[in-house]
């Protein structure tokens, strides 16, 4: 870390600043994100500082959308939206740069930003009890609340084909056809070929699902896109949500896609980046309370396409086994690694996750159906057949 680099651009966010410690966080596979605690005008004080990744199309549509979502929260907030709620709810409101004005700096070839620190708060990679997997769900189940009446039309496209699976196949099977295997040792090659092998029949799968999703009537919303676990921050002598951070991926898309993405994270509860791969499993008792506190706030479940959700988390998990194996064969361009084959591990792990929630499929859908939600018994048994 260069302690002198990261002075010079605080420096240019705050006038009168001494940096007195840095802290990396390291759950972050795009940004680089720092907590940095200085002195300004005399006072202690926290912020956060992030080195914004080259894959956004711009940083300027990044931040545009990220002050119209906070500045939407802020509003709502003041007219006592959660009325009846003695909880916070926090925003991580942008900070504008002191030497010009703006909401971002460019220093040293690389885009930088400043947000403002939440107090009294704290993310986890893993959940520490069910009953956090409970107050998950009544986070995001806010969020979306809160941002439902938002402009979709507002939002700016930050990512181009996020969360386009249909594009994530094509381009693996693309790139996997002119793939010169050779260069690869020959452990990682069997590993990697068993991957390919094992995603190929799940993959015609998702298509034919894609396919038949076309003729379903599913309204857009505003999504947070990447509701993984460590982007809620957590009350930190509570535990519940107090804030939903990294707003860097909100577009327009389908609810169930966060629902989806959010159940892929907090139900693996050996996390990402597990020390041993034989730890990962489906736990779908996580699920269940997550579910009992999404829909705790929400009148939602009556609508039918929440019966879609096991067909949502099914392909979520193969499109991110997808992205972080196209990722290790592109040569780690994507998300930040700790080593040459990080990617195929992770990509490992998620097929591992995949495996385990397939045999599940069944009593996933008895948990939908106790808080009356209505699945696909086609599915349950097609995905079945794919095992």
């Amino acid at each position: 870390m260069d302690f002198e680099k990261i002075n010079l651009v605080t420096c240019n966010f705050f006038a009168n600043s001494k940096l007195l410690n840095i802290d990396f966080i390291d759950s972050g596979l795009i940004n680089k994100t720092y907590v940095i605690e200085h002195l300004t005008n005399g006072k202690k004080s926290k912020f956060i500082l992030q080195c914004l990744s080259n894959i956004f199309e711009s940083y300027e549509r990044v931040n545009m959308n990220h002050i119209l979502i906070t500045d939407h929260m802020k509003n709502k907030i003041k007219r006592k939206y959660f009325k009846s709620e003695k909880q916070r709810w926090e925003l991580p409101f942008l900070i504008k740069c002191n030497s010009n004005n703006l909401f971002i700096l460019s220093f040293s070839s690389d885009k930088w930003r400043a947000m403002e620190y939440i107090d009294d708060s704290v993310s986890f990679d893993i959940l520490e009890d069910k009953k956090m997997a409970y107050q998950t769900g009544i986070g995001l189940a806010k969020f979306h609340s809160i941002c439902s009446d938002i402009d979709l039309k507002k939002l700016e496209n930050t990512i181009k084909d996020f969360h386009n699976t249909k594009h994530y196949i094509a381009q693996f099977k693309s790139m996997i056809r002119d793939y010169n295997f050779l260069k690869l040792d020959d452990k990682t090659n069997k590993r990697v070929q068993k991957l390919i092998f094992s995603l190929s029949k799940h993959m015609l799968y998702v298509e034919y699902l894609l396919e038949s999703l076309k003729g379903k009537s599913i309204q857009l919303s505003l999504i947070h896109g990447d509701p993984k676990l460590s982007n809620f921050l957590f009350d930190i002598k509570y535990k519940y949500v107090v804030s939903l951070i990294d707003l860097d991926t909100v577009s327009s898309g389908y609810l169930l896609t966060d629902l989806a993405d959010c159940i892929r994270s907090i139900c693996n509860n050996a996390g990402e980046d597990p020390d041993n791969i034989d730890n990962v499993y489906f736990d779908i008792n996580c699920c269940r309370y997550f579910l009992n506190g999404y829909f705790s706030t929400t009148n939602q479940k009556a609508c039918f396409y929440f019966g879609l959700l096991p067909e949502f988390i099914y392909m979520i998990i193969i499109e991110l086994t997808i992205r972080f194996l196209t990722d290790f064969l592109q040569s780690n361009n994507h998300f930040k690694v700790k080593y040459q084959t990080h990617n195929l591990y992770r990509a490992e792990v998620q097929y591992r996750l995949l495996s385990s929630l397939v045999i599940q499929i069944p009593t996933l859908s008895n948990v939908l159906h106790e808080i009356g939600i209505s699945s696909n018994p086609t599915f349950v048994s097609d995905v079945q057949k794919i095992v």
